[in-house]
């Protein structure tokens, strides 16, 4: 599936009050069919003109699992950008954790975090207060 099938899932509303600052936060199990493994991914944004509608982002995580990717580095990076080009939110940031059952005694965790954020913008008391994800 190219970027713009992907792209496709994500719609999208009008931000009710393009004059605040605020923080979004979407949560969802992507599951990797061809891996047969799932992943948490978490989006959180600060809105410009544009909000994710709920129904959607779980549409997208769907579509994201059908692709084989080569890593979760891929993955991530790669809904980063689909979610950047979409909503052009003022800041926005990812985080994905696949978590396995290694065998044994052994569980594996692999996470990775991702920002991105509008050159101009900038509203560092409201990041700072934000919980470190």
């Amino acid at each position: 599936m190219d970027a713009l099938a992907r792209r496709s899932h994500i719609k999208t509303t009008p931000n009710p009050d393009e004059r605040l600052d605020y923080v979004i936060t979407l949560t969802g199990t992507l599951g990797f069919r061809a891996a047969e493994s799932s992943c948490q991914f978490s989006i959180r944004y600060i809105p410009d003109k544009l909000i994710i509608s709920q129904a959607s982002f779980a549409a997208y995580l769907d579509a994201v699992g059908e692709v084989e990717w080569a890593n979760l580095e891929e993955a991530a990076t790669a809904m980063l950008e689909d979610m950047g080009n979409e909503v052009v939110a003022r800041w926005m940031q990812i985080k994905a954790v696949l978590s396995e059952d290694g065998g044994g005694t052994a569980a594996l965790s692999h996470q990775i975090v991702l920002e991105d954020k509008q050159p101009q913008w900038d509203n560092a008391s409201l990041l700072a207060r934000l919980a470190v994800i």
